[in-house]
Formats: structure tokens, C-alpha cells, sequence
């Protein structure tokens, strides 16, 4: 075994300076040119030629290198980011290595290479060492970055002393030290970076609901008034009041009041699929059955608009919610109208693919900007050309589709066609 009888630094201001190190870890948003700064600040407090850094993103995540100080740039562009796996690791650091917790000595003799050592030198591990206190080429040092838990976060492994000496165990013990302040500064960091996120998160969240809530108001204040104002005036000029004008007041009150309906049933939707909630019925549905519904819902609801269904039989039948398939298709086909012009086509394809079939619904609408293409699924999502809506029809549209075990998507060419598209498992499908 090695003599371990090199003198320590006697820097006094050693300690404070490996502190400064540290901090920098807790002051940094990105932590690699942090661990740039260690991996220099050992190699000067210490005299290695080379320092390598080893360490996980987050807890229990990928030991990737991080840090290759003082290596060829060719050894860099070729190992850095390499994952080390944990197993390979635990394979080396045994107690047999062990100088002090978490400080692990592998000598030329008793040690062995892995898969992912990083050797510069041409030494045979067989052979001599120049003194008992001389530091071979095939030595290795690795000093555990360990978190406040105990758990391992990584490691740094210094190579080459400047001065071909083997380390002291004083040396060893101050090296360990300040690798045991470096994993204390990556758990801090960790940690204040997991608050910023939460903390992030909890405003996003807030902020979201409560533009929901604006959007529901604003929603919910157009009908009421609607349906205020016409029974206001059905109430005091009823015998005044043409029958058509009669007509056209309780067919106000219609609509208005079919927008607020719509608009709580989303929201009570949206809260019982968020509450794992949502029952599903399964069974074989024929698509082109549900298709000839939902166009039907749009023609009444939109009499002066063409929608045309386009297939070729057979169709499959597919495995789904009849009820929750006609919501899908009915919120798709009006889109479709709302945002196509006046006096245009819209079309609904059902084709077979495979074990699915395919639901589309073309329009020649406006189509989607690209800075909206991320909004379409998502929730309380508005577009830049939208209606005012609560944005919740397409997020619900792509969580129903999920819960069928389909897929869902959109294809938009601006000023000319937008599709939007789902696919169902057939009834001979599993899932």
C-alpha cells in the first residue's frame, strides 16, 4: 500500500477559498460552469493536472460526465456527457478501496480499469512503482459527492499530481472535506432550484385559473344579459310585441341559454376527468353512424353551412363511448364552421388504417399560426384568431380521445386547408 507521506498544503486560506468555490454552485442557475470552477479550484488548491466530475441532474437521475479540466480537447468532445452507469461504480468503490468515508484509493496493484476509465498514458499496470510514496499512472482516486441524505450524487476524480507524489492521508482528508461541502452545495442548489420551480408552477397555476375564471366570466355575462334583456322585454311587452319579435326573443333565450349549459358542462367535465372520475362505456360503435349524428347536430345548429361525409365501405366499427365519440366530432365540426368562411365546404373523411380508423374534419379556414400550433390541445389554450372561448373544447377533445386509447392531432395549411384528425382502435383491436 502506498506511504501516504506528502505534506498538506499550508495555505491558511485554503478552507475559505474552497468555500468561495462552493458558493458558486448555490448561486447558479446552470450548474456547469459552477462545476468548471470547482473542478479548476481543486486542481489549483490540490496540484493535479487532470479533474474529472461525475454527477446527476436531479436525484436518482443519469451520472453523467460532467467536468473533463485539463484533459486533450479530443478526450473532451469524445467522453463528456457520457452516462456512467451506477452499477459499474458500485462494482469498484468496495471497502477494500476505501481510505475514509466516501474517499476511495484504487493503487496499480490492486485496482482495475471499466469500461469508462480515461487512461493518457502508456504505463502497463504491472509495472513498477518509482517509490512507495510515488504516484503511479495507474492509480486512481475517487472522491464521493454525497448529498445531505448520504445519497451518492456523483463523484470527482482527480489524476497527475503536479508533483508525482501519491496523496497523504491529511491531503485525502482535506480533499474529502471539500468534496463533502461540494455535495452539501449540490443538494442546497437542488433543492432551491426544486422551490423555484414549485414556486413557478404554483404562479403558473394560479395565474391560468384565474384567467379561467375572467374567461368564464366574460362567457357567462353575454348570455345572462341576452337572456335578461329578452325575458325583461317579453315580461313587460308581451301584448305589444310582434310574434315574430316574440320568436326571435324566446329563440335568444334558446341559444343563450345552450351556451351556458355547454359552458358548466365543460367545467364539470374538465373536474371529473382532473378527478379521475370519468366512467367510460365501451362498445363496438359503427363510425359511420356516429358521423351521420354529429353532422346532423351541426346542420341544426347551422343550417346555411354544407358538410359533406366522404368514405369508402366497409368501415370497421371501433371500440369506444358512443356518447364521448359524437362530443369529439361535434366540437371538431364546429370549429370547423366557426372559423371557415361563409358559404364553404367542410368535409369529414373516415378511412381504415391498420387496427384503427381515422376521423378527419377538413376546413378553409384561416388555418393555424405557428405561434398557436402549441395552444391547440392544451388547457384554457387561446389562439390568436380565436373566438373568445374558454379554450377548453380541443384540451377535452384530446383527453377523451386518450381515454379511448386514440391518438389526436391537426394539420393546418394557413389561408387554404386545416384538418383536425383522431384515430380510434377498431372493435378487433386490444388495448
Amino acid at each position: 500500500m502506498t506511504a501516504f507521506d506528502q505534506t498538506p498544503p499550508s495555505d491558511d486560506g485554503l478552507l475559505a477559498r474552497l468555500l468561495s468555490i462552493t458558493h458558486d454552485i448555490l448561486v447558479a442557475r446552470d450548474p456547469a460552469p459552477a462545476l468548471e470552477s470547482i473542478a479548476r479550484g481543486f486542481a489549483e488548491a490540490f496540484g493535479w493536472r487532470y479533474v474529472t466530475i461525475v454527477a446527476a441532474d436531479e436525484a436518482d437521475g443519469e451520472l453523467r460526465r460532467r467536468v473533463l479540466w485539463g484533459y486533450p480537447d479530443e478526450i473532451k468532445a469524445a467522453r463528456l456527457g457520457e452516462v456512467i452507469p451506477y452499477e459499474e461504480i458500485s462494482e469498484v468503490l468496495t471497502p477494500a478501496y476505501e481510505v475514509f468515508p466516501n474517499c476511495y484509493y484504487l493503487v496499480a496493484e490492486q485496482g482495475k480499469d471499466t469500461d469508462h476509465s480515461i487512461y493518457t498514458g502508456d504505463l502497463p499496470r504491472n509495472a513498477p512503482r518509482a517509490a512507495a510514496n510515488m504516484w503511479h499512472e495507474r492509480d486512481a482516486l475517487v472522491l464521493v459527492l454525497a448529498g445531505s441524505d448520504g445519497k451518492m450524487l456523483g463523484y470527482l476524480s482527480p489524476d497527475h499530481p503536479a508533483d508525482g507524489k501519491a496523496p497523504s492521508r491529511d491531503i485525502l482528508r482535506q480533499m474529502q472535506i471539500f468534496v463533502n461541502l461540494i455535495g452539501l452545495a449540490l443538494t442546497n442548489a437542488r433543492a432551491h432550484r426544486a422551490e423555484v420551480e414549485r414556486r413557478r408552477l404554483v404562479e403558473e397555476h394560479a395565474r391560468l385559473q384565474n384567467d379561467f375564471f375572467s374567461m368564464v366570466a366574460h362567457e357567462v355575462r353575454s348570455p345572462l344579459a341576452a337572456i335578461r334583456g329578452a325575458a325583461s322585454l317579453l315580461e313587460t311587452h308581451l301584448d305589444r310585441l310582434e310574434p315574430d319579435r316574440r320568436d326571435d326573443l324566446l329563440a335568444m333565450i334558446g341559444s343563450s341559454t345552450n351556451r351556458l349549459s355547454a359552458i358548466f358542462e365543460d367545467f364539470l367535465l374538465l373536474s371529473r376527468m382532473d378527478a379521475g372520475s370519468l366512467a367510460l362505456r365501451f362498445e363496438p360503435v359503427d363510425p359511420i353512424a356516429v358521423v351521420v349524428e354529429s353532422v346532423a347536430r351541426t346542420a341544426s345548429e347551422h343550417p346555411d353551412r354544407e358538410v359533406q361525409t366522404i368514405y369508402l365501405a366497409p368501415i370497421p366499427t371501433v371500440r369506444a363511448d358512443e356518447g364521448r365519440l359524437v362530443q369529439v366530432l361535434t366540437n371538431f365540426l364546429s370549429n370547423a364552421v366557426k372559423y371557415s368562411p361563409a358559404g364553404s365546404v367542410v368535409t369529414v373523411e373516415i378511412r381504415p388504417y391498420g387496427d384503427k380508423v381515422c376521423f378527419t374534419v377538413n376546413n378553409a379556414g384561416p388555418g393555424i399560426l405557428e405561434g398557436d400550433r402549441d395552444k391547440v390541445f392544451t388547457r384554457f389554450g387561446r389562439l390568436s384568431q380565436g373566438d373568445g372561448s374558454t379554450g377548453l373544447g380541443l384540451y377535452i377533445c384530446k383527453q377523451l380521445v386518450g381515454l379511448m386509447h386514440g391518438t389526436i392531432g391537426f394539420e393546418s395549411d394557413p389561408g387554404r386547408r386545416t384538418s383536425f384528425w383522431f384515430m380510434l382502435p377498431t372493435g378487433a383491436g386490444r388495448f
